[in-house]
């Protein structure tokens, strides 16, 4: 493969493919993204992120396969501390925030919830299928298909529950808490392990009371018909 370094990330690509095509866009984002995340996180890691930019959902599953056994295609995963391997081709182009989050905020602590690491990273995201995540939550809500945190925070239920519903909600739940309470205050919820502890010494409160304010916040926002009917083709 050939090889990209920049001031924080060593890029590997495939020669001929899209990646190497587009390495400069590439690394420009991502630098920005660093930049980003670092920032609200307040933490800068003491190694560079190393970027495998893979032809196809097959390639990227190699090498899952050679780290945990499991070959099975997908777009991307991040192997901690500081390797992603993402799929960059004319149709996926599996780069940006969410995997750099991932591997950055494990500096401050991995939490055993999935659901909070998760939602952690789709606030960086923002949005799923280029809809806002509070968005997606309203649609959610609105349509019967919403997931209670609460419940989203036990991780067999999370993993049992479709991405395109978990993720959503956890990052608009994430975006919340921090618009809410303040980012200190969620720096200080992400250092627990035990997120039910962490919850109720950090806010006070239980995760089924934040999930019903939650709830509320979330009822209130209303959404574009167009937007609606978008979602609703989307989900087909």
């Amino acid at each position: 493969m050939l090889k990209t370094e920049t001031a924080h990330y060593v890029f590997h690509y495939n020669e001929n493919s899209k990646a190497e095509q587009d390495i400069r866009e590439i690394t420009a984002y991502q630098e920005a993204c660093f930049e980003h995340i670092c920032s609200m996180l307040k933490v800068v890691p003491q190694f560079k992120l190393e970027y495998y930019l893979c032809d196809s959902p097959e390639e990227v599953g190699r090498f899952c396969g050679e780290l945990c056994g499991d070959y099975e295609p997908c777009n991307g995963f991040a192997d901690s501390p500081n390797k992603i391997y993402a799929v960059y081709n004319e149709e996926i182009q599996c780069i940006g925030f969410h995997e750099d989050a991932h591997l950055i905020s494990y500096i401050i602590n991995r939490p055993e919830c999935v659901a909070i690491r998760e939602g952690l990273a789709m606030y960086f995201d923002q949005t799923w299928w280029g809809i806002s995540n509070l968005e997606w939550t309203a649609y959610f809500l609105k349509t019967g298909k919403y997931i209670s945190v609460a419940l989203l925070f036990d991780d067999e239920a999370f993993y049992s529950e479709d991405c395109v519903i978990t993720y959503p909600i956890m990052g608009a739940f994430t975006e919340w808490l921090v618009k809410i309470f303040g980012i200190e205050k969620y720096l200080q919820f992400y250092k627990y392990v035990d997120v039910k502890v962490g919850l109720q010494e950090t806010y006070q409160m239980t995760a089924e009371e934040l999930d019903e304010d939650f709830e509320k916040y979330v009822s209130h926002h209303e959404l574009d018909a167009a937007l609606e009917e978008e979602m609703r083709k989307l989900e087909e």
